[in-house]
């Protein structure tokens, strides 16, 4: 599971000075979507690979105020995470397990509980999502920011030792907001993963992820198409 997340956590979801919701990127790292500016009412987000396989669809919905009220996932297995929201809580099931999920008074996500595993999250003074851990494992991710509250190094470490690093360069265009490549280092080799997308009004409806080698060689493509609807 923790290896699975990496990716996702730098996926295109730091988008810089456009106007969001308070907690809305922190919840497009931990759900893994694109974090959409201005009052968001749903979300609707799909990958697909590049023969159009089904890889991964998740439709999260919001208050008025920002705050996550339902969340449902599909990942490439059939696995389903679906939660919805009562006061300080989202309850639902993940994976065929009971999920317990708990929000602080900023509706921040803090704590995650199923029956077989614990994961706490931390937050750095600026309100971002600073740390990712469990109480039964050394394993923990470690989020960095720029100045403008962009992420930009993910590292994964196991006590001292860094299992793995990526690090984020955003596209000098602050209207793409969602644009951004990713150097991935593990096990003494790394690769790059570039996410270019397309906009209507600023915000990304459409986006290509192409991964390639050290070498700069092909070897993976994916893309995913964005719906959103506002109050």
């Amino acid at each position: 599971m923790v290896m699975v997340m990496a990716m996702a956590l730098l996926s295109g979801c730091d988008n810089k000075s456009a106007d969001f919701s308070p907690q809305m990127k922190n919840y497009a790292y931990l759900y893994q979507f694109e974090a959409i500016p201005g009052n968001v009412k749903s979300t609707h987000q799909r990958l697909f690979s590049a023969d159009g396989t089904p890889l991964f669809d998740v439709d999260i919905a919001f208050d008025q105020q920002g705050c996550v009220t339902h969340v449902k996932s599909i990942d490439k297995a059939g696995e389903i995470t679906e939660v919805t929201r009562s006061g300080e809580q989202l309850t639902g099931t993940e994976n065929g397990q009971d999920v317990v999920v708990t929000l602080n008074k900023q509706c921040a996500v803090i704590k995650k509980v199923t029956p077989t595993m614990a994961v706490d999250i931390a937050y750095n003074a600026q309100g971002w999502v600073d740390q990712i851990s469990s109480p039964a494992s050394d394993v923990k991710f470690h989020l960095t920011y720029n100045k403008a509250g962009d992420m930009t190094l993910l590292s994964i470490m196991k006590g001292d030792e860094t299992l793995s690093r990526a690090s984020a360069v955003h596209d000098a265009d602050v209207k793409k907001i969602s644009d951004v490549i990713t150097t991935v280092q593990r096990n003494n080799q790394s690769k790059t993963v570039s996410t270019h997308c397309k906009y209507k009004n600023d915000v990304p409806y459409y986006c290509d992820t192409l991964t390639t080698d050290a070498d700069g060689k092909l070897i993976d493509k994916q893309y995913g198409t964005i719906e959103v609807t506002y109050y």
